[in-house]
This record gives structure tokens, C-alpha cells and sequence, in this order.
């Protein structure tokens, strides 16, 4: 396979696993071949897109991070963990995060540097773990070669070639685009005319000087949102809408998670504080790249409240915020991510921006949403029927870090969060109307 140079965005270190885990039952299947159809899949996979079975290194001469050969096949590694875990058990609770640890249910660890099976960094791979009357597939995607949306794309592929189905002319030609140019960067007049990148960036400008605070420990819980509170959320978002002619289920999600925290957080911080969230944004779209596009596509837009403020709103007005930033009518997506494009390509040897570097964690919050995603009608042709549950396997506390998971095919959706645990149980106290909580 020839050296891939990975896209502008992905040209800046950062060794993180996504992980994402699929819950099936599982009766008397037989286990040798569910793991003869997972690695014809991975064969079948690879062989229409053979950078998947590739590991990311930095090339000494040019200082970029490429994507090279390293085996046949992404890994696929199985365990059998029915002396530990159940899918009775699992059920029961809740399908809590607690309950399906990285260090079970995956190889290596989300964070670099807690644990990993092996020294290379590959590209994408996979653990079946066999629990009682149960299947747990763990997808891990290096963060350099697949955002979420990249990440979801390639596992759908990864389904339709377990189930034997062709991959359509888009599909191949999408997954193997050129990644190298495929954001176009700022001509000379482009940028004079944004102005200074690093102004218009200043929120993912690293600070000279990081605002410092007293680490608190903090612990993951899941909170399940019903089809029918989520009706009821957006209805009453609805009813007060600011500048935007209406707030998608996922804004509304957001605000009120972000709005109850807040809530959550007023009893500990000064009402004059500032609040900020950090939300992750597909930006293929305002880029005029592929929806099925597999790589790292994504930028984050910034929304701040002073905290007397965000507790006082109408839902509708700060769900309104949030979609003025992602409205095409009215969003600067476009050319901020073509600005970040730039610079980061203007600063490689001494990278200055994170998506997190103005983000205060124990005022903040930061938010990547998965909602989307088809991950709840994906079978892998194991005749097993659709998972169960769809999580996002615990790791590391990070305080402040949420995910919004996939939608079930019932409309359900459940929202991890990491928190420290007295804003937890105040947050707790004020969703409990809407949300069942799990830990």
C-alpha cells in the first residue's frame, strides 16, 4: 500500500481511540462463526479500502502524519468474559458505562499512554468479547484517521461486508478520496480579507498562560432520554426561538444539558461567571465534501453565557444560539474551518490550537454528539438481530466531556457525562423529570 498523507486536520498529534460498543444477545450461536464473519468482513473491507488495515506515523523527512502498511487486516481480537460479565446483568442495569470498562471490552485505551496491547498506532480495529448470553463488539478509530462521523462510516461498511453486499461506486470512490488537499487552505487574498487567523481562532488558540483550577474527581453516568421527553423538550424549545427558524433535536439536547448543569453548577460558582460549551461539528457539509467522506472533517463552534443568565432563559433562546452557529445562513463554519485549515497548516512544526484551549473545566462543558448515526440497524450479518444497546465504553474521567450516543430505532438517546460528583447529583436532581439515569 503507498503512503497516505492524512488531511489538514488530522496533521496534529493526537494518539486518542475512539471507542464505541455494539450489545447483542447472544443464544446458542456458534462463537467460531461469528468470528469467521467478522474477519471476512475486516478481509473484504480491506481489500476495497486497504488503508484501513494501515498505522499512522509521522515521516521523519517531511514532518507529516501519514497513514502506512501494517498488516492484512485491521486486528480483530476476541476474549471470553462469561466468568465476569452477563448480558442479563447488563440489561438490568442499564447497559452502565461502569459496566463496560476500556480495560474489559477494548485493547488499548482511549488516552495514550493508560494501556495498550501492542506499540503501533493502527488505524482501526476490533474486540469481540463473548459474555453469558451476550456479544460486545468494541470499534476503536484512531482520532487522526476518522472523526465520529468517519468513525460511524466505515463501521456501516464494515456491517455491509460482513453481509456480503457489493460497496457502491460512491462508497469506494468517497472512502478512497485523496485526503492530502482535500481542504482547500486560504489563498493570500482569502486570508487578508478574514484577517488575523489567530483573532478570528481565539478560541482554540492555546493560552500562553492556561487558566489554572483545583482538579476535582469526577466519575461517568448515562442519562436515557425517551422518544417521548425529547418531543416534549424540542416542543418547548419551539415555543421561543430566537433569529432561527426552528432548533433540530440534537440542539435542543445540547442546550438543556448544557443549560442544567449550569443550573447544577450555580449553587458552587459566583452568578457572574461565564459559561462556555464547546460543541464538535461535522463540517463536511459547509465544505462541500461527502456526507460518506471517512476522514477527520470536523471543527467546533463556541457559545458562552454568563451563568445568571443561561439559568434564566427560555430553552428555545439558548437552543437558538446553538443553531445560529451551525445555520448556513448565518454560520462563519465555513471559513473558520478553512482559517484553522490554514493555520495549522502555517504552524505544523510548533502546533497552537486545541478544540478544548479556552474551555475552563468547572464552569464548561465540551460536547460531541453521535446522534445520527445508524448504529442501532447494524447487524454484521451474525443473525443476531440489532444490538441491544449502542455505548460509549468508560474510560479516563475527563470532567466536563460529554457524549450524546447514537438514536435507538425506538427514539431513544442517552448522553454520557463526566462530571465531579456534586454537580453530578444536582444535575442528577434537575433532568430527573426528563432522563433515567445509570451508573
Amino acid at each position: 500500500m503507498k503512503d497516505i498523507v492524512l488531511e489538514i486536520f488530522a496533521q496534529q498529534p493526537l494518539e486518542i481511540y475512539t471507542q464505541i460498543c455494539f450489545c447483542y444477545a447472544f443464544g446458542d450461536n456458534s462463537r467460531d462463526l461469528v468470528v469467521e464473519i467478522l474477519q471476512n468482513g475486516l478481509q473484504s473491507l480491506t481489500t476495497s479500502f486497504p488503508w484501513v488495515s494501515g498505522q499512522v506515523i509521522k515521516d521523519t523527512e517531511s514532518g507529516l502524519y501519514k497513514i502506512t502498511s501494517l498488516g492484512d487486516t485491521p486486528r480483530l481480537i476476541v476474549k471470553d468474559l462469561t466468568e465476569s460479565l452477563s448480558m442479563d446483568k447488563l440489561r438490568n442495569a442499564g447497559f452502565p458505562c461502569s459496566m463496560l470498562d476500556e480495560e474489559t471490552i477494548a485493547p488499548r485505551s482511549t488516552l495514550p499512554g493508560v494501556f495498550s496491547d501492542s506499540e503501533e498506532s493502527p488505524c482501526f480495529l476490533i474486540q469481540a468479547s463473548f459474555i453469558q448470553k451476550g456479544l460486545i463488539l468494541t470499534f476503536l478509530a484512531h482520532h487522526q484517521v476518522f472523526d465520529g462521523t468517519g468513525e460511524g462510516q466505515i463501521i456501516s461498511l464494515l456491517s455491509k461486508a460482513c453481509r456480503g453486499e457489493p460497496f457502491t461506486a460512491e462508497e469506494l470512490a468517497t472512502g478512497n478520496m485523496n485526503r492530502e488537499n482535500i481542504v482547500k487552505l486560504f489563498t493570500e487574498e482569502e486570508e487578508k480579507e478574514y484577517g488575523e487567523l489567530k483573532i478570528g481562532l481565539e478560541k482554540q488558540i492555546i493560552p500562553e498562560k492556561p487558566l489554572t483550577f483545583e482538579p476535582a474527581e469526577s466519575f461517568w453516568a448515562t442519562f436515557t432520554f425517551s422518544a417521548d421527553s425529547l418531543k416534549e423538550l424540542k416542543a418547548l424549545a419551539s415555543q421561543n426561538l430566537r433569529s432561527v427558524p426552528f432548533v433540530s433535536t440534537d440542539d435542543t439536547l445540547t442546550a438543556f444539558i448544557w443549560q442544567t448543569l449550569s443550573r447544577a453548577r450555580s449553587s458552587r460558582l459566583p452568578e457572574s461567571s461565564k459559561t462556555s460549551i464547546a460543541r464538535a461539528i461535522n463540517v463536511r457539509p459547509y465544505l462541500g465534501i461527502p456526507s460518506t467522506y471517512p476522514g477527520v472533517i470536523n471543527n467546533m463552534t463556541y457559545n458562552d453565557y454568563e451563568l445568571r443568565d443561561i439559568v434564566q432563559l427560555p430553552l428555545g433562546e439558548v437552543a437558538s444560539s446553538l443553531r445560529s452557529r451551525i445555520d448556513k445562513r448565518t454560520s462563519q463554519l465555513a471559513k473558520d474551518s478553512r482559517a484553522l485549515a490554514t493555520l495549522i497548516d502555517a504552524t505544523r512544526d510548533s502546533p497552537i490550537t486545541s478544540a478544548t484551549a479556552s474551555i475552563y473545566v468547572p464552569s464548561d462543558i465540551a460536547l460531541s454528539s453521535w446522534a445520527q448515526q445508524n448504529s442501532y440497524s447494524l447487524d454484521f450479518g451474525l443473525n443476531l438481530g440489532k444490538p441491544e444497546s449502542v455505548r460509549r465504553p468508560q474510560f479516563t474521567p475527563v470532567e466536563s466531556l460529554a457524549y450524546i450516543l447514537p438514536k435507538s430505532l425506538e427514539g431513544d438517546i442517552s448522553v454520557v457525562i463526566c462530571l465531579r460528583e456534586e454537580d453530578m447529583e444536582k444535575l442528577r436532581s434537575e433532568i430527573g423529570k426528563y432522563a433515567q439515569y445509570v451508573r
